[in-house]
């Protein structure tokens, strides 16, 4: 079986809906999302920067293993093991997300869900309750 998927955030599209993958390789990536949003530290980034700041910082240890956002916070460092894809709020390994960037964390007593749109490289954010997202996430599944 196949499938097709993207993420519709505040009207702004990620992921490439037109991009056919195996419905199974779908499946084991979302739920490999689930357990990394149930597993996401509660730490709040306020402090680490603005939220382009901690966006790129993560962007660094995802995509480079650049963890020197992560090393100049000294309360986040004694609390939390560093990874590369801890933050990651996408289905990694599939193709409609190939090349994606989003990443959901606690800024300023909120889970922001921020994303970098594709075409023009602009970081987004939006508000994002994990645990409806995860519900969200569970639901489709079941579908």
């Amino acid at each position: 079986m196949f499938a097709q998927c993207c993420f519709v955030v505040a009207g702004k599209v990620i992921g490439d809906f037109d991009q056919t993958m195996l419905f199974g390789n779908l499946e084991l990536a979302t739920s490999d999302l689930i357990k990394r949003l149930k597993r996401l530290p509660g730490y709040d980034f306020k402090n680490a920067g603005n939220v382009e700041e901690v966006f790129n910082g993560m962007s660094s240890a995802f995509l480079q293993g650049d963890f020197s956002f992560f090393e100049k916070i000294p309360d986040y460092m004694k609390r939390y093991e560093l990874s590369s894809d801890k933050f990651s709020a996408i289905p990694l390994a599939v193709e409609a997300f190939d090349g994606e960037q989003a990443f959901l964390f606690k800024f300023n007593e909120f889970w922001l869900f921020s994303w970098r749109q594709w075409a023009s490289d602009e970081i987004n954010s939006i508000a994002l309750d994990r645990d409806a997202f995860v519900v969200e996430l569970e639901l489709a599944l079941k579908s």
